[in-house]
């Protein structure tokens, strides 16, 4: 299955890699509670509505992909511009390689999707955009 949001954000796929990252999700997504240290699967993250598991960082072209590779719905999601359908706002693709899944999770799907969205359109805008807090350097024990 497929999800769409369009954040009305004019940017460049540079700036989304240098604010979009594991480190900063939180920031963007209040789905997103937390992010902990590197596992052998990947970060730790935590989702309001799921609970604890791994993500991953890619570049892409356009932006960044970011997946769950512990999922059992295998969630990944795109943060891209400057490509169809929009190119001139920040395009969220999400997928899970289901067909058909429970009214429950599709809900929190779009509402991480949703939020996702407002935390761009809040972060981007310029006015009163949020900086990532640092975070001390981790060095993954795999």
């Amino acid at each position: 299955m497929e999800f769409f949001e369009y954040a009305e954000v004019a940017t460049t796929q540079e700036e989304i890699r240098g604010k979009v990252g594991i480190d900063s999700l939180p920031m963007f997504c209040e789905d997103i509670e937390a992010v902990d240290v590197a596992e052998e699967l990947g970060r730790v993250i935590y989702f309001r509505h799921w609970g604890r598991f791994h993500i991953r960082q890619e570049t892409v072209l356009g932006g960044v992909r970011f997946s769950v590779p512990d999922c059992p719905n295998a969630l990944a999601w795109t943060v891209t511009t400057g490509y169809p359908p929009h190119p001139e706002k920040i395009v969220l693709h999400a997928t899970i390689n289901r067909t058909e899944h429970s009214p429950d999770f599709l809900g929190a799907t779009k509402s991480l999707l949703a939020a996702f969205k407002a935390g761009l359109e809040e972060n981007f805008s310029g006015k009163g955009a949020k900086q990532p807090v640092p975070q001390p350097i981790r060095i993954p024990c795999l």
